[in-house]
């Protein structure tokens, strides 16, 4: 097979070194993961009634750059009892959508949209009832009464299931005719992300589904595609936990559990955020939920709680245990991979922090914002089981630098790492790297390893600093070539390398 055949395409997308997909050979490095940088409060806190005492972001958060806008879509969760309070709200774990918008995504504005009553008045930003894990995916090409593209989980009597709809503004919905989507029983499944492919356009939904895995029901993640957002295919599961994740366990009920995940895409390829459950403790018997029968008789998974001997509900969910998110990632959306490093992504917080408990579920998809990547996630105070008051479940915000999750790091002695052959489609080259106390230098070979004239380590201009688009130079300013296949190799001396990119080179 000719070179080029088997050379990898790259565009102008970002190339990370999560995985060695893109690499032939390494020496001298670590693969380092980088936990997020998390503002000490939250960003979002229940502070009206139809609140309750909890707000998550089950849900999307978009810039919009025509009005200069976050906008997020969250959830909220009253519990039975509040149906007088809100006419329309029929479920009895009391879902509801909300609606919020920021100038900077940081100080969130609760606007009052007039859609629903709650206590008597409109005033409020409630969206839509019975509905949870809102996914809000702007389709700009898409007609203008479908612009917007919501899918979520809906709990109204009788429909229950994944709920699709469109709208033109964000703000008002139109269910899909053909709801519900995914379901061939009646399983609840709850949490569901959904993830666009900006190349092929196929569309990604991440749910949860319930699986026996030595000898427990435990919350699983699984993966459908659609080509439409409304005709789903495959239902199969994608991550199950192993007993790696079980070593901890000294108790016969004890298990580990994935909460949901927010897969996306990032670059050349998906990532994702794992809410890994650490199940101490579960009220309802060592072996996890049956798929259909709860605690108190009623049909599906989300029954009250607990109840108090007196008889009254009690806030209190019946799996107890720590939460905390964890890097995964594919090349394709469908198989998915643990990153080699489990210590989390999002940690939790120290001890009387708003998450210190549960880093519970975060939103779709991150942010990217100058420099930085922001994600918005759901913090809860104590460990899942916790009763509330006193936990508090509120919206927190994670920070990294611009493709930040993971670096390749040299030390004094140096470290080499060689990309497999690639097939460029431009002809400069830019790198994500902290070389401040060191330097990083790039030089191109053939595809059989022969180094390319006027492209070698002797010609490129080291880099000796800390930045996130750095472009690499050689002198007499040659270019990488477009039309034959070639590998990078980049040379590190006491520096982390995160990225790089194929762009066009600036004219001399």
């Amino acid at each position: 097979m000719p070179a080029s055949e088997s050379a990898l395409a790259v565009g102008s997308a970002t190339q990370l070194f999560i995985d060695d997909e893109m690499v032939s050979a390494k020496h001298g490095v670590v693969r380092t993961l980088h936990p997020a940088r998390k503002l000490e409060q939250p960003v979002l806190r229940a502070d009206r009634p139809w609140e309750g005492r909890r707000v998550y972001i089950y849900g999307s958060v978009y810039y919009d750059s025509g009005a200069g806008l976050f906008r997020m879509w969250y959830n909220t969760r009253l519990g039975r009892g509040h149906e007088r309070r809100a006419p329309g709200l029929r479920s009895r774990t009391g879902d509801i959508i909300l609606y919020a918008t920021s100038e900077d995504g940081i100080h969130w504005v609760k606007p009052n949209l007039g859609r629903h009553e709650f206590d008597g008045a409109t005033s409020n930003n409630i969206l839509l009832f019975d509905k949870h894990s809102p996914t809000v995916i702007v389709d700009a090409a898409a007609r203008p009464d479908r612009r917007y593209k919501m899918a979520c989980w809906n709990w109204e009597e009788g429909n229950d299931g994944y709920w699709v709809a469109f709208s033109a503004d964000g703000l008002d919905w139109r269910g899909y005719d053909g709801n519900p989507i995914l379901l061939d029983d009646d399983e609840i499944l709850e949490a569901v992300t959904v993830a666009r492919h900006p190349k092929t356009g196929e569309y990604f939904g991440f749910h949860r589904r319930w699986g026996d895995v030595r000898g427990h029901v435990r919350r699983l993640v699984a993966v459908a595609t659609s080509r439409d957002f409304k005709t789903w295919a495959g239902r199969g599961v994608c991550l199950v936990p192993d007993e790696l994740d079980d070593a901890w366990c000294q108790d016969p009920g004890q298990r580990t559990e994935f909460y949901g995940m927010s897969g996306f895409v990032y670059g050349d390829q998906f990532l994702g955020f794992l809410p890994v459950f650490d199940v101490i403790r579960d009220a309802r018997g060592e072996s996890g939920m049956p798929a259909s029968v709860a605690a108190d008789g009623s049909s599906g998974l989300h029954a009250p709680a607990a109840i108090s001997e007196s008889g009254a509900e009690i806030d209190q969910a019946p799996w107890d245990g720590p939460i905390a998110a964890q890097l995964v990632h594919s090349r394709d959306g469908r198989s998915w991979h643990r990153f080699e490093d489990r210590t989390p992504i999002i940690p939790r917080g120290e001890p009387g922090s708003f998450d210190a408990g549960c880093i519970l579920c975060s939103a779709d998809r991150p942010l990217v914002r100058g420099d930085e990547v922001w994600h918005y996630y759901t913090g809860v105070s104590t460990m899942h089981g916790g009763p509330m008051p006193p936990k508090t479940i509120s919206i927190g915000l994670a920070k990294w630098r611009l493709d930040g999750f993971v670096s390749l790091d040299a030390g004094h002695f140096g470290g080499m790492v060689e990309t497999v052959p690639l097939q460029l489609s431009a002809n400069g080259l830019e790198v994500n790297v902290d070389a401040r106390d060191g330097s990083l230098a790039v030089e191109a070979l053939s595809a059989s390893g022969e180094p390319l004239a006027g492209l070698t380590r002797e010609d490129c201009q080291a880099v000796q600093s800390d930045g996130v688009r750095q472009v690499v130079r050689w002198r007499g300013e040659p270019r990488l070539p477009v039309g034959q296949p070639l590998r990078l190799r980049f040379l590190l001396q006491n520096a982390r390398l995160y990225s790089f990119r194929i762009r066009q080179a600036a004219a001399p």
